[in-house]
């Protein structure tokens, strides 16, 4: 049923509403079109122009038509009511099924080994030319590796890493460096060790 369902559809239902029948006929279109539509793009798009056609309609009704008191205004608030409860609903459907979306990979790190690669990287100008705020790196990090890392966490644990005494404040990046480099010395090792 819902390949026929369309914006124009559900006005056309909307429009027609002037009885409880009719309404229920709305109602049962909606919820048909909203529990079987997989796309949640179309689902989305197809609900916000219906709600912003049917609140076009609203206002160009005749004079008399209009008040709270008025079967066709009051259906058509009603109808724009359902609508955006729709969309509440798939908006925070999209919301849980993204927290719970598996991601191929966890960070094992601590929080601030994050915050120190998510500033490093900024400051070396590494994503969208360093013209990504933090808090856009933060949400692309807690997506990329299912985290629910908060922003304050992020400005905290950054102070703390400003707050450091030693003469390198950059835990995360010294160690890394440090490793990176024996990786290296190994693989060197290694390779001399194959030649012999």
């Amino acid at each position: 049923m819902n390949d026929h369902i369309t914006a124009d559809h559900l006005v056309n239902a909307a429009s027609k509403t002037v009885t409880e029948e009719l309404f229920r006929n709305f109602n049962n279109t909606l919820q048909s079109f909203c529990d079987e539509e997989r796309d949640r793009v179309v689902l989305f798009r197809t609900l916000r122009y219906t709600r912003i056609r049917l609140s076009i309609l609203r206002k160009y009704l005749p004079d008399e038509e209009v008040g709270p008191n008025k079967t066709r205004s009051r259906f058509f608030d009603i109808a724009i009511g359902y609508i955006n409860t729709e969309l509440k609903l798939l908006r925070r459907y999209d919301r849980i099924r993204d927290l719970h979306t598996k991601t191929p990979h966890r960070w094992t790190g601590t929080i601030v080994e994050l915050v120190e690669l998510i500033y490093g990287l900024q400051e070396l100008r590494c994503i969208d030319e360093g013209e990504a705020p933090i808090n856009e790196l933060i949400a692309f990090f807690n997506s990329s590796f299912g985290l629910e890392v908060k922003e304050s966490h992020c400005y905290n644990a950054y102070a703390d890493m400003k707050r450091r005494k030693n003469d390198s404040r950059t835990y995360f990046f010294d160690k890394m460096r440090e490793r990176l480099n024996l990786r290296m010395q190994r693989d060197e090792e290694k390779e001399r060790e194959r030649r012999r």
